[in-house]
């Protein structure tokens, strides 16, 4: 009997080691139903999910990824079954045989450290905000569900949320049922998807509402009470989903597609299927939206929807499936809004990137796992670029249509598209294999052969070769840059040039530059700007409204430094401006309490308003710059000094890694510290412990 035990007990250990490597042929998960709650006080998910599998060989256990969770029970056909749980997988136990359909409820509750993020934007313990990331941080963090990309499903849920809250999901919302304090959102899906690509987004939003010329339910969100910031973030949404439809030439593979800003977001964008999710800080209003376009985020995520989503890499080796097609795309959707020659131009500054990072030693091979994004994303449009250079135009888009359709919901390799490719194009690819997938350096000297086959281009590509000529040398190209017809891109280049150039001549081509009124050149000459002179003065002071925050900081900045009656100067730009952001807003103040003329009762609000922007309440971005505009006037109060222990804390690595610098170096600093200890004691034991190690704290 004893000996009965021990052996069931190895056989059980082989099969959960077995069974945890992977269990593709053993079991295919077919859907998921998920019915989970979100706590309003806390980063607490509670809920169930029913799998529903089929069985390919028998097995006697299947198993889940789930981390992070506190309390677990497993169901099959209502009665309770045997788990085993390590703290990252669920371990199943049951007599799973071949040709059966089985269905697991997995009960659970978890406290994600990851994948599902709460945002408090003013510090009451109540999140405003709740959105998940899957890919790279995987939602088995915060929902049992299947890490392995190669096995999709179906997912369906219904999500209860505070009664206050606007949540949004993968599919289609079938159903909205209120109760006292909550709400229950139903949400559908038909096709499978990978469980890197399930999303939530749960926060204060409404939506404006659209289709495409196909018919597919297009849905714009905004945040409540920001309706002006709707048409010039999603301008270009509309046209770009038409365009790329047409372009595939494969229909939209989900039912409805929805875009949704969330605050702090990890990137700069998310294609979770059928629900990107991205960075607030394009969510815009029209100044905003000069300086931070979504075009290239917003495309780039949409095409994901076929390139990723639709069909799916089997692994990282073949990444670019994923990132080089959508970056491509993204540059097709951009030709299409600003022209050919901008497409020339963005894939020129790609070769040069990547040409850079060969000549530095630090370049892999496209289909190298372990290659950097500058690989997958800039190298990997490149190789399709490329490809349509090889095959021709026709038969790169027949061989994708046939790629996508044949592949459709499955996961792919390289070698499917490639086969794809010779099948209709009828041209072997060894060699473009060769050169653009497993060569460890970028082909700098074939890609400028492709580009200098745009007459254009080929021009630009000269006057470039002036960087490093002298301004005689240089002033006829300048001059021709200036004739008609004019291309934008080539006038950027010549101002780039004139600003490390001495000669008095370049002002009458730089106004000339400027007459075309365009916000790019504008931007880059106040930019590359050092200081005032008798020539450009008028120049940059005709720039102090124009309609870029960025441009009227740039031009701000200059303008003070060269005035003599600085108080004036601000006072009168303030006054003509009817948009103001917080970074705009914040080095007007930092000015302000630079320049005589105010009173200390007139400076003392403009600091609290300063110390305000290092808050929850901003971006990352926003407040990155306040603490550095603090420290430098040693102005932080002990509220910002929370708020910069706080930020060392935060989600965002790389706005933690620069508040853990700037704390550590105040720490050291008898002020700084006083205010530190001061301050430990608002925050909990955890997170206390947390700070004390980033301080060094024994």
């Amino acid at each position: 009997m004893k000996w009965t035990f021990f052996i069931a007990l190895i056989v059980s250990a082989l099969g959960f080691s077995q069974n945890t490597t992977s269990q593709l042929e053993f079991v295919d998960f077919k859907k998921a139903s998920a019915a989970i709650q979100l706590d309003a006080f806390s980063n607490e998910v509670s809920g169930e999910v029913i799998f529903e599998l089929d069985v390919l060989k028998n097995t006697n256990s299947v198993f889940l990824d789930a981390k992070n969770l506190v309390n677990y029970k497993a169901t099959i056909n209502g009665k309770e079954v045997k788990t085993i749980y390590d703290g990252e997988k669920l371990v199943v136990e049951s007599r799973f045989r071949e040709s059966e359909t089985k269905k697991i409820k997995i009960s659970f509750t978890s406290f994600p450290s990851k994948a599902m993020y709460h945002i408090d934007e003013d510090n009451d313990r109540k999140w405003e905000q709740v959105w998940t990331q899957g890919q790279g941080k995987y939602t088995s963090n915060w929902l049992p569900s299947i890490d392995d990309m190669n096995d999709k499903m179906v997912w369906d849920f219904k999500i209860t949320a505070p009664q206050n809250k606007t949540v949004i999901a993968n599919g289609s919302l079938k159903d909205v049922a209120a109760s006292s304090d909550f709400k229950t959102w139903t949400y559908d899906m038909k096709k499978p998807m990978s469980s890197y690509l399930v999303a939530i987004v749960a926060g204060d939003y409404e939506v404006k509402r659209d289709s495409s010329n196909g018919g597919t339910p297009l849905e714009f969100y905004y945040y409540t009470g920001q309706e002006d910031k709707v048409a010039s973030t999603y301008k270009y949404s509309k046209q770009i989903f038409n365009f790329l439809e047409s372009e595939i030439g494969v229909a939209y593979p989900w039912q409805n597609y929805k875009q949704i800003p969330v605050k702090d977001f990890l990137y700069s964008g998310m294609e979770n299927t059928g629900t990107t999710i991205f960075n607030d800080q394009f969510f815009a209003d029209s100044l905003g939206a000069n300086d931070r376009s979504y075009v290239n985020v917003n495309a780039h995520e949409l095409a994901h929807q076929w390139f990723g989503n639709l069909v799916t890499e089997t692994d990282s080796k073949h990444h670019w499936l994923h990132e080089g097609f959508a970056s491509y795309y993204a540059l097709l959707a951009e030709r299409n809004i600003y022209g050919d020659f901008y497409f020339q131009k963005q894939l020129f500054d790609y070769a040069e990137a990547l040409h850079e990072q060969s000549s530095n030693g630090k370049s892999t091979a496209l289909l190298d796992p372990k290659a950097n994004s500058l690989t997958f994303y800039q190298h990997g449009a490149w190789a399709l670029h490329a490809l349509k250079d090889e095959v021709g135009t026709d038969n790169l888009r027949a061989s994708i249509k046939e790629y996508l359709k044949s592949n459709q919901y499955k996961n792919v390799t390289t070698e499917d598209f490639l086969d794809a490719v010779e099948r209709i194009s009828m041209v072997d690819l060894s060699n473009f294999k060769t050169f653009w997938l497993t060569s460890t350096t970028f082909p700098t000297a074939e890609a400028l052969r492709i580009l200098r086959k745009d007459a254009q281009m080929e021009k630009y590509l000269q006057l470039s070769a002036r960087r490093i000529s002298s301004f005689d040398e240089s002033y006829n190209s300048y001059k021709e840059t200036l004739q008609d017809p004019i291309e934008v891109e080539m006038v950027k280049e010549m101002v780039a040039q004139l600003s490390i150039h001495d000669d008095p001549r370049k002002y009458d081509l730089i106004k000339k530059a400027l007459a075309l009124n365009n916000l790019e050149i504008n931007q880059l000459f106040v930019l590359s700007t050092q200081e005032l002179n008798d020539q450009n003065r008028e120049l940059v002071t005709n720039l102090i409204n124009d309609p870029s925050y960025v441009t009227r900081e740039s031009a701000l900045f200059l303008l003070w430094n060269d005035a003599k009656d600085k108080r004036a100067l601000l006072e009168k730009a303030r006054a003509s401006w009817e948009e103001i952001n917080p970074s705009l807003d914040m080095s007007w103040i930092v000015l302000a309490l630079n320049s005589s003329g105010y009173s200390n009762e007139e400076l003392k609000p403009l600091l609290i308003r300063l110390q305000s922007y290092s808050s929850t309440k901003y971006s990352t971005e926003i407040r990155t710059a306040a603490f550095d505009y603090l420290i430098n006037l040693n102005a932080m109060s002990q509220q910002n000094y929370k708020d910069l222990m706080e930020a060392s804390l935060h989600h965002v690595w790389r706005f933690y890694e620069n508040a853990r610098d700037i704390l550590k170096a105040q720490y050291k600093k008898e002020n700084g510290k006083f205010f530190i200890n001061q301050s430990m004691d608002s925050f909990d034991t955890i997170n206390q412990e947390k700070l004390k190690k980033i301080l060094g704290i024994n």
